[in-house]
């Protein structure tokens, strides 16, 4: 199980993955002739609702993934944590992260291409473990977050648009899953350190 930062902490090693693929791909076809090369510059980040809401318009070509909803998952919802399963208020926050991952371009082919770049891979690498986790002390060495595309309407899709500034980009939906954040009880009273004895009561229970 993961602490409370372990939510901001997805999105940034979604984020950090990509540009570190998109970077080496850079670098292979740079020794290409330059008419096999479709990769543009691109960067890639994390985006807030307020960044939106103020009329996001990236100078370059840029991928951002933006975090519109976050769920219970309702199978883990009840699940205790294995540590302590007989303290009910120790159960664990299991979540799920929705994401809308979006291409930002002014040519259209480097739109589409940085969009079908950028699902291919998290086709291909659809989970991330401690190693690709970032901030590494949020999560446990066992911590698995599932990273894959979520059903999401036309009608949706529309109505996180509309409540933003910017107009419609080219977007996608994922869904990372689970993240369960710890709950960690504190204890109701100090550990006990030295026990103190009654002679008389020892010497009766030998006498008897």
């Amino acid at each position: 199980m993961a602490g409370v930062g372990a939510v901001h902490s997805v999105g940034e090693s979604i984020v950090r993955y990509l540009s570190d693929a998109y970077q080496l791909q850079r670098q292979i076809e740079a020794g290409l002739p330059a008419e096999q090369r479709v990769l543009q510059d691109c960067s890639f980040t994390q985006l807030s609702s307020t960044e939106l809401a103020n009329n996001f318009s990236p100078d370059g070509n840029q991928v951002t993934l933006y975090l519109y909803r976050v769920g219970i998952d309702k199978l883990l919802r009840t699940a205790a944590d294995s540590r302590t399963p007989g303290i009910s208020r120790s159960r664990p926050l299991s979540l799920e992260l929705h994401y809308l991952l979006t291409a930002w371009s002014r040519a259209v082919a480097t739109e589409q291409t940085m969009m079908t770049w950028a699902m291919r891979e998290l086709h291909a690498a659809p989970s991330l473990d401690r190693g690709r986790l970032v901030h590494a002390s949020f999560w446990r060495p066992d911590e698995t977050i599932q990273v894959s595309p979520s059903e999401l309407s036309h009608e949706d899709m529309m109505r996180i648009w509309d409540a933003v500034t910017p107009s419609y980009r080219l977007s996608t939906s994922y869904v990372a899953r689970v993240v369960r954040i710890e709950n960690p009880v504190p204890p109701t009273a100090g550990p006990v350190v030295a026990h103190r004895f009654d002679i008389r009561e020892e010497r009766s229970l030998v006498d008897g």
